[in-house]
C-alpha cells in the first residue's frame, strides 16, 4: 500500500503558497497513491480550507483522502465569538462535504491497515530545561517581545496541558477501537509526537518556541502500541524521515514560501510530497 503525505500548505501565508497548490495537486494525482494524507495547516479561513480540499477531490484522485487539522486551521481570526472547538467540529463537516475523511472523527481501516489521527497539541514537554524558564512563561507564549500566535487565535477555553491530554486520550481511544482487527496502525497528527523530531538551535527565542511543537504523550502512545509502525505529522517546517525507536516518523511540509524555492514550484511540490509503502 502506497501512502502519500504532505502538510503545512499555508495558502494564506504568501502568494507563492497559493501558486504552488495546483502543482501539489498534480504531484498527488500522478503519484498512484492508495491513501493520501494532509496533515494540517492549510488556512485559517474555513472557506479557503474547503476550497483546497475540493481541488484534491476534483482532480480525479480516487484513493481515500484523509485530513487532520493543524493549529492554524482552528484559529479564530474572523468571528471572535466562535471557539476553536466549534471550528474544529465545523472542519469535520467540511471534510466530509469535500470528499475527505476527517481522521479526528473516526479512524479508517483500509484492508488490514488502520489509520488513526488527531490534531494533537503541546504541553511544554519539549521545552529545554537548561534555560530554566518557568512554566508560567510558556503558558504566556511570549518571550523577548516575540509571540506564539496561538495565544491570540487558538481559543479552546482551557489550558494547553489539558488540551494536549484530551487529544492524546482521543488518539489512544481510536487505537483501542481497531487494534484487534488490523495488522498495523499508522498514526497521523499535526503536532510533533517525538522530541527527537524537534529542531533546536541552542538560542532563544527559537528554542523557547520549540516547546509548542508537540507533546511527549503522543510519542509514548505510538511507542507503546506494538502495531503502530508509522507516525506522520506536520507543524514543523523541516522535513523528517527517520526511525524513532520502533516507529518510522515522517514529516513532509511545504512551509512558508516567502521567497521562490531554489527549484521550480513544480519541482518543489514533487519533493515535498512524501511517498512510502506499508
Amino acid at each position: 500500500m502506497k501512502i502519500g503525505l504532505i502538510s503545512d500548505l499555508h495558502v494564506d501565508a504568501s502568494p507563492l503558497n497559493k501558486q504552488i497548490l495546483p502543482y501539489i495537486v498534480e504531484a498527488v494525482e500522478v503519484a498512484n497513491l492508495d491513501i493520501f494524507v494532509l496533515a494540517g495547516d492549510l488556512s485559517a479561513n474555513l472557506l479557503e480550507l474547503g476550497k483546497i480540499l475540493v481541488e484534491f477531490s476534483e482532480s480525479g484522485l480516487a484513493c481515500p483522502k484523509l485530513f487532520v487539522p493543524g493549529n492554524h486551521d482552528i484559529w479564530v481570526t474572523e468571528r471572535p465569538h466562535v471557539t476553536s472547538q466549534q471550528k474544529y467540529c465545523a472542519i469535520e463537516t467540511v471534510c466530509r462535504e469535500c470528499g475527505f475523511h476527517p481522521l479526528t472523527a473516526d479512524p479508517l481501516v483500509v484492508n488490514d491497515v488502520g489509520i488513526c489521527g488527531t490534531i494533537g497539541w503541546y504541553d511544554y514537554s519539549f521545552r529545554k530545561d537548561s534555560y530554566k524558564i518557568p512554566i508560567e512563561r510558556y503558558a504566556a507564549k511570549q518571550l523577548f517581545g516575540a509571540v506564539w500566535n496561538d495565544l491570540k487565535f487558538a481559543k479552546w477555553g482551557t489550558d494547553d496541558v489539558e488540551v494536549a491530554q484530551r487529544f492524546e486520550n482521543e488518539l489512544q481511544s481510536q487505537i483501542n477501537t481497531i487494534k484487534d482487527s488490523v495488522r498495523r496502525i499508522v498514526v497521523v497528527t499535526h503536532h510533533v509526537p517525538f522530541q527527537a523530531c524537534v529542531r533546536y538551535r541552542g538560542k532563544l527565542p527559537w528554542d523557547f518556541f520549540s516547546a509548542f511543537m508537540g507533546s511527549q504523550g503522543l510519542g509514548e502512545i505510538c511507542q507503546n502500541e506494538t502495531l503502530v509502525t508509522h507516525a506522520l505529522f506536520g507543524h514543523s517546517h523541516f522535513p523528517f524521515h527517520q526511525q524513532v525507536g520502533s516507529v518510522t516518523a515522517i514529516c513532509s511540509p511545504v512551509g512558508y514560501l516567502h521567497e521562490p524555492p531554489t527549484r521550480s514550484l513544480a519541482g518543489y511540490a514533487q519533493k515535498r510530497l512524501a511517498r512510502f509503502e506499508v
